[in-house]
């Protein structure tokens, strides 16, 4: 009996460990790749597109001042670096940046070209395998895309619009 309560600590530190090591192990990708990361995409995609929603077009123009860009300049630059992140991350992170006139859109068109412009960069994500130098431009386009989508809210909330709710 006494060999057996010595032992019953050493075999519940080693199920414990043994536990842990598989829920791990499930936390993991399966595959390598970044399928992990299709809900926080997503979110940020819709997150991103109520923002742009939540601002009247005719409050498109809007800026805090003469140094800050309009919110539909805020919105074009969201859309266009999209793009640019993608182009560069096809060509070995070489891609030229040339968003021309960030206040030529209207809103519906800017919504729209948003929306495709995540989608094409969502799927290139999930389609990548997972690496320390994809990982860095995934991490780079999120924080990207999350400055300026803050740099909106702050407008937003300059015109008295209560913005969406971060999720």
């Amino acid at each position: 009996m006494k060999n057996k309560l010595k032992q019953t600590p050493l075999l519940v530190l080693v199920l414990s460990v043994l536990a842990i090591g598989l829920v791990s192990a499930n936390l993991k990708p399966a595959d390598g790749g970044y399928d992990y990361l299709k809900q926080r995409l997503e979110i940020t995609k819709a997150f991103t597109i109520e923002v742009f929603n939540a601002m009247p077009e005719a409050d498109y123009s809007f800026k805090p001042n003469d140094e800050q860009r309009t919110f539909g300049a805020q919105a074009y630059h969201i859309a266009y670096s999209i793009d640019y992140y993608r182009r560069a991350f096809q060509n070995r992170g070489q891609a030229e940046w040339s968003p021309g006139d960030e206040n030529i859109k209207s809103k519906a068109e800017l919504i729209k070209w948003a929306r495709e412009q995540f989608d094409a960069m969502h799927k290139l994500i999930l389609a990548s395998e997972q690496n320390d130098a994809v990982t860095a431009l995934v991490i780079s386009y999120l924080d990207h895309n999350a400055h300026h989508r803050g740099q909106m809210v702050s407008y937003l909330r300059m015109k008295g619009i209560k913005p969406p709710a971060y999720r």
